[in-house]
């Protein structure tokens, strides 16, 4: 027994030849910890925007090119019941004891210590620690800036005493994010819904009107929508290349009141043809340039606002090329729109701002069944005289992976959900 204990012992200490036993012990641990944290982080990010995510979709070309499948969770396909449910569910916890995170310990304080004003409410939810309220003092008119003096968007019905706390999403971008904004608006379409715009004159409208021109107009404005029955307003900024974005943000940031509670972006096109020229002389790099430094110059400041509103962005779409005109042949192609979307995704990686690159397969998809098979419809589900836009058939499906990424931990569904 006392020899093999001191073999044991001159083992442990390396001093029996080969690997010493703590030496073994500890490549294990680290091993298992390396293991761990890349299993956790994987699962954190699989879990929490697996609607959103590329590699969760796929499909089977042999039979149906426009339908692709979630195979990490199962998608819900959002009614506009289930919309108002999860907006109520949502602004019903408003009403349950709330904590906050204290700005310079980071440790949770109990509320009565501090005005509403100074509460941020967090609640559970896939986005737990971005998605939150915000409380507006009733009869305040301005909780949304306005970057044009000809366009002044106030909240006075949405701020009225009964609806002082509610979800604001501002939508920012070119017409693929007007895209998007209109698909949530026909959802929510019902007498309760209203619209305003710079062509209203300030004036409050039924959303019926402006459903048919969302689709299939061509609308370069900024538009307001808000319920009357729930908790929920909705702004989209026109701003193609996203030069307006750092004003909204430093605006936002300087008045608690306007700051959104979701910001979804989207450019890319816009700035392809801004540098037609640059592309012709001196290729699809340099042309990039410029859309570069202005990411660049943003980035700082996109990241810091990401850190406390909830921050999506959508990679471009592919596009039918064969139809594009022989002007803009080669600007606007798929290779291009990789060039950006591969510095989109870098630019992003690790920071707090969401990636959006589900939609990129969903438009491959819509294409290639164009080119098998021309359609186009009145109701714009499909357009394949549209070389740049995908139809509504897709962007339908855009809405509900926004929603079931926003959405699904406020309405009744099971675990195998997104």
């Amino acid at each position: 027994m006392g020899y093999t204990f001191k073999k044991a012992w001159l083992w442990w200490h390396g001093q029996g030849g080969g690997w010493s036993g703590h030496q073994l012990w500890y490549g294990l641990l680290l091993t298992w910890v390396l293991i761990t944290t890349h299993v956790i982080i994987f699962t954190q990010e699989h879990v929490q925007h697996s609607a959103l995510n590329q590699a969760c979709y796929d499909y089977n070309h042999t039979r149906h090119t426009n339908i692709l499948r979630n195979t990490c969770c199962r998608l819900h396909n959002y009614s506009k019941k289930d919309i108002l449910t999860c907006i109520q569910t949502a602004a019903e916890k408003l009403t349950r004891p709330k904590r906050f995170v204290g700005e310079d310990t980071g440790k949770m304080h109990s509320n009565n210590k501090h005005s509403d004003t100074d509460i941020k409410d967090h609640f559970h939810s896939p986005n737990e620690y971005l998605l939150h309220f915000h409380h507006h003092p009733s009869g305040d008119s301005s909780l949304v800036t306005q970057p044009r003096p000809s366009f002044n968007i106030s909240s006075e019905l949405f701020s009225s005493p009964g609806r002082a706390r509610g979800w604001l999403w501002a939508i920012v971008g070119d017409s693929r994010m007007r895209q998007v904004f209109s698909a949530l608006v026909t959802r929510l379409t019902s007498p309760g819904l209203k619209y305003r715009k710079p062509s209203t004159e300030g004036r409050w409208r039924s959303a019926h009107e402006l459903a048919d021109n969302l689709r299939i107009g061509k609308l370069h404005e900024d538009i307001e929508v808000y319920h009357m029955d729930v908790p929920l307003r909705i702004i989209f900024h026109w701003d193609p290349l996203l030069t307006l974005l750092p004003k909204l943000i430093h605006q936002w940031t300087n008045n608690e009141k306007q700051r959104p509670t979701l910001l979804l972006l989207g450019t890319g096109l816009h700035w392809m043809r801004s540098t037609l020229h640059t592309y012709r002389a001196a290729g699809p790099h340099a042309a990039m340039d410029k859309f570069k430094q202005h990411m660049d110059a943003l980035l700082p400041q996109l990241v810091s606002f990401a850190e406390s509103t909830y921050t999506i962005m959508q990679l471009q779409d592919y596009i039918q090329e064969l139809h594009i005109f022989k002007k803009y042949k080669g600007v606007y192609s798929n290779s291009n729109i990789d060039l950006y979307n591969n510095f989109v995704s870098s630019y992003l990686m690790d920071s707090s701002v969401t990636l959006w690159d589900s939609n990129i397969p969903f438009s491959k998809a819509y294409h290639a069944n164009c080119v098998k098979s021309y359609r186009k419809s009145f109701d714009m589900l499909w357009d394949c005289d549209n070389p740049l836009h995908t139809g509504f058939v897709m962007v339908e499906k855009y809405a509900d992976m926004f929603l079931n990424d926003i959405c699904n931990s406020f309405i009744n569904l099971d675990t195998t959900y997104c």
